[in-house]
């Protein structure tokens, strides 16, 4: 039956809504259409081909619980909830209804929408009744998740479910686990860390979904203290691209106790081994009403993976009795209850109750499906796996080689940048010595022109002696002029004198009291002209003085202005002969081509091989670090009996698989009787 409307009566349409981990799909769909056409349709539409490892599920409308969508029915047919008549619908849904596989909604339901024009599906908006809202999830696990996955968008698929499984706390993880996986997914989705820094984007590790909420409960670390633990993981993991990331992150995640597991809560019955088929049928006819009026008190854990059958009494990470697909014949389901046979004995059997019928069948559509890819896993390849792993293997091979050139190029890019960065440096050094030169130039040149001011300055002052020199010369000459005069005028009154001498002689015999007086005017006068005299000498002596001092001031003041001259050019070829001697190249230097090396590939591949095995010695060193910083900081009070069982394996050197080993020692029918006395 087609999904579209083709033929000439239109039946009931509605619209549904596919989710998807990362994206929405929306088609119109028919009443008629069933559960194996909507499933083909998501798969052609996401290009996946692996289909046999993923369902659709949907909210029961009844039980408002998780239910498997059964392909071969159709979809209106089961119970699904179906919302009011309108395209943009969206329905709430009870988060604390957590199945197995799909514990809550996508993360990113919302991401991405793919819808079907009006055009082509050749309808209106009267003829829809609703919309349905179905949700694409892994359903089946393989052995071997790094080997069996084949396409890359099987692999993403994967990633995404396993990560929304441990962030719900529906896989237990250790927290150093936790914390190496949530490095994992930040390369997966950001690429490399010094790539995120250097950009202008933001990164805020708030807004990620990264750990459990129990890593922040049960261990005294601040949020900022994991995230820088979390950054420190992240980067060791440079270079890997999104596909190695995330099968790291799947390889990793495949060691938990708990993957791939499907859980259920179960009562036993009290039955033996011995007693055939009929016998037991008979013996739950005669209990199925009061069992079916009084609640199953669970009293064991039954865990389905590809593996087999587990089942758990004390906890989910130790199992009790394993049984590997090999060793079982059939599973049968009677309404609630579940008969296991063995395939060593025909009357070796197990049987349990489970809370409710459709649990049962949950239990039998796992255990079928479980069986048949086990089956499958040990035969011959399929033509069309064959054809898809060889497709797939040319992907790889082109996508290695693509990524083999792109990390050789950005080798080569990181070696020219590192050269780029080393000659800056060097041109930053060279440039901070010119810087320096002309810083002492500058003061060599400041300490000239001081010198040179202190020269001026002396000059100056010089030349105002001399000139006060000049004036005392000039002063002298006036001294020596007014000396000359007052000598004439001396002798000028000597002659004078003397007339009156004469005069005073002539006259003295007539009168000796005047002659007396005159003479003593005489002596007087004799003496004054005789001090006259001795002055005038004196300041003779005096002006040959100063004419000496001038003489010699003026010689002072040339060989001071010669001696300054002669210093600023000595210093000034000094200075220049000093960045002569020291040359600075200023031109970057030549450029040289990238030389091509014969072996360079080898080259590459030992950078490579020792990069990594240097990046896994580290993230060794940290994990180990963190672990004792968890050891030291977590809370006994907050541990639950998973973090004390998984401490008690870690003690006892146990991991995943040697429980697994111990839970199949012994016998087929060793086992059961275990499992019956459990």
């Amino acid at each position: 039956m087609p999904v579209f409307s083709s033929g000439k009566k239109k039946s009931d349409e509605y619209y549904c809504k596919i989710f998807t981990m990362d994206a929405e799909l929306q088609f119109t769909i028919e009443a008629t259409a069933k559960g194996n056409t909507i499933f083909s349709l998501i798969c052609q539409t996401i290009g996946l081909r692996e289909h046999w490892y993923f369902g659709v599920k949907y909210i029961d409308k009844f039980s408002n619980e998780w239910n498997w969508l059964q392909l071969n029915r159709t979809i209106i047919s089961q119970p699904i909830q179906i919302s009011p008549k309108t395209s943009d619908s969206t329905h709430i849904i009870d988060n604390n209804n957590k199945p197995h596989l799909l514990r809550s909604l996508p993360i990113s339901s919302s991401i991405s929408t793919l819808s079907l024009s009006s055009s082509i599906i050749n309808t209106t908006q009267q003829s829809i009744k609703g919309t349905i809202e179905l949700y694409f999830v892994v359903k089946f696990y393989p052995e071997d998740i790094t080997h069996e996955l084949i396409q890359d968008i099987t692999r993403h698929l994967f990633y995404l479910q396993v990560k929304q499984d441990i962030l719900n706390m529906d896989i237990y993880c250790p927290p150093d686990t936790a914390a190496h996986l949530a490095s994992l997914s930040l390369q997966a989705k950001f690429g490399d860390y010094d790539q995120v820094v250097s950009s202008s984007e933001s990164l805020n590790l708030e807004n990620e979904g990264l750990l459990p909420l129990s890593c922040f409960q049960k261990i005294e670390l601040s949020r900022s203290d994991w995230f820088d633990r979390i950054i420190a993981l992240w980067r060791t993991h440079t270079s890997l691209t999104r596909e190695e990331s995330e099968m790291s992150y799947l390889k990793h995640a495949q060691d938990l106790d708990m993957f791939g597991l499907a859980f259920f809560e179960i009562s036993k019955m009290q039955g033996t081994n011995k007693s055939s088929p009929q016998q037991q049928i008979k013996l739950y006819n005669q209990q199925q009403q009061q069992s079916d009026q009084l609640s199953i008190a669970a009293e064991l854990w039954l865990g389905i993976d590809s593996l087999g059958i587990r089942f758990y009494k004390k906890n989910k990470l130790r199992p009790e009795v394993f049984f590997s697909w090999c060793d079982i014949k059939s599973v049968t389901v009677h309404d609630k209850k579940v008969v296991l046979y063995l395939a060593s004995d025909k009357h070796a059997t197990f049987a349990f109750y489970t809370a409710k019928s459709s649990i049962s069948k949950e239990i039998l559509d796992l255990a079928m499906g479980n069986h048949e890819l086990y089956i499958r896993r040990r035969q011959e390849q399929s033509i069309e796996i064959q054809q898809m792993r060889y497709f797939e293997e040319q992907q790889q091979k082109e996508k290695m080689r693509i990524v083999t050139r792109e990390r050789s190029l950005r080798l080569q890019a990181e070696k020219r940048r590192d050269e780029i960065e080393h000659n800056f440096i060097n041109y930053q050094q060279q440039m901070k010595e010119i810087h320096q030169t002309l810083l002492k130039y500058q003061e060599v040149a400041d300490l000239l022109a001081h010198k040179a001011q202190i020269s001026s300055e002396e000059a100056r002052l010089q030349a105002a002696k001399a000139l006060e020199i000049e004036t005392q010369l000039e002063r002298c000459k006036y001294e020596m002029n007014r000396n000359e005069e007052e000598k004439q005028l001396y002798a000028r009154q000597i002659n004078g004198c003397k007339q009156i001498i004469s005069t005073l002689v002539n006259d003295s015999v007539q009168n000796n009291h005047f002659y007396s007086s005159h003479c003593n005017e005489f002596n007087l006068l004799s003496s004054t002209i005789e001090q006259r005299r001795q002055e005038a000498d004196e300041l003779k002596l005096e002006l040959a003085k100063w004419r000496v001092a001038e003489a010699a001031a003026r010689e002072k003041l040339l060989a001071i202005t010669q001696v300054n001259q002669s210093l600023a050019v000595s210093n000034s070829i000094t200075a220049v002969q000093s960045s002569s001697s020291r040359p600075i190249n200023l031109s970057p230097p030549p450029y040289q081509p990238i030389t091509r090396i014969e072996d360079s590939n080898q080259i590459n591949e030992r950078i490579q091989l020792i990069e990594k095995q240097s990046k896994q010695t580290q993230l060794e060193l940290q994990l180990q670090d963190l672990k004792n910083i968890i050891q030291s900081k977590k809370i006994e009070q907050r541990q639950t009996s998973l973090d004390k069982a998984y401490e008690e394996s870690l003690a006892g050197g146990d991991n995943k698989y040697s429980t697994i080993q111990k839970a199949r020692l012994g016998t087929t029918l060793r086992r059961m009787a275990m499992l019956q006395d459990l």
